[in-house]
């Protein structure tokens, strides 16, 4: 007589076809690509698979080098394929650096000012050091600004937790959208990768979810935004136009109205020659 229990024991683990574990790996880089850092957990609820399935995945896809391991989860292919931030520091420089000294201008003594990681804000710590007003707090999540603002005197420079990404010189996750919560914030400096009819874009999911967080913590929230960016397209979605209140371009009115875009009439809107 067979003893099942034995039989039980003894049970092979049931192989599944290449295939479909292949389609699975390609949904995880997918969903990483989309979304970049995602925990264990919300991979598994995801691909509706167990965590040591998720993690087998996670390995084999870091040797075919399609994403880069973290502790507790992972980051896509936007810290190491998107361009770098030192890279897009150099582009347009001119116009970044004339749109600065425009933003620095709506800033009062005493305020606290949000600087996220776009290159344009970037511009806006260097004309900072220029030109200080003072008893500032200074808040970011991008470290190139850290090391541009933090030896400052007579300003107080703080830096939000959250998952490095060096490449792109940032801290993001959800640590980072909590660390904004704790923060008092009178005026945020917030840019974009593209603007369209449809509002305003950025390159990835966690860097909106800090953005969007940071513009409800805001007393007043400002996009600069240089020309570049205009007809563009990316894959997450921050804001329509009729949220924005604040505007510092080196883009016209009438070149935004030719692109489609009803910017709000009572809009504060800065411009350079």
């Amino acid at each position: 007589m067979i003893d099942s229990n034995h039989l039980k024991a003894n049970r092979l683990p049931m192989r599944v076809p290449k295939h479909v574990v292949e389609t699975r790996r390609s949904r995880l880089a997918e969903l990483l690509l989309g979304r970049g850092y995602l925990p264990i957990s919300q991979l598994c609820e995801e691909l509706g698979v167990s965590e040591a399935t998720a993690r087998r995945d996670l390995s084999a896809l870091e040797k075919e080098e399609r994403i880069t391991r973290t502790y507790g989860g992972a980051l896509g292919e936007f810290n190491a394929t998107f361009t770098s931030f030192r890279e897009r520091i150099r582009q347009n420089s001119d116009a970044k650096s004339a749109m600065a000294r425009i933003a620095v201008s709506l800033i009062r003594p005493g305020m606290s000012v949000y600087l996220d990681a776009g290159t344009t804000i970037f511009s806006v710590a260097q004309e900072l050091r220029r030109n200080l007003p003072p008893d500032l707090v200074l808040i970011t999540n991008n470290l190139a600004l850290l090391e541009t603002l933090g030896s400052l005197a007579g300003a107080k420079t703080v830096l939000l937790g959250g998952q490095l990404l060096e490449r792109q010189s940032v801290l993001l996750g959800q640590e980072a959208v909590k660390a904004v919560s704790s923060q008092n914030i009178d005026l945020a400096f917030l840019s974009a990768q593209a603007i369209n009819q449809q509002g305003l874009w950025n390159s990835q999911s966690d860097v909106v979810k800090l953005q969007q967080a940071v513009i409800r913590k805001a007393t007043h929230s400002c996009f600069c935004l240089d020309r570049s960016k205009l007809g563009r397209t990316a894959p997450e979605h921050l804001a329509n136009w009729t949220t924005v209140r604040m505007v510092v371009s080196d883009l016209t009115r009438p070149e935004f109205r030719q692109a489609g875009i009803q910017l709000k009439p009572d809009i504060l809107f800065s411009t350079h020659p």
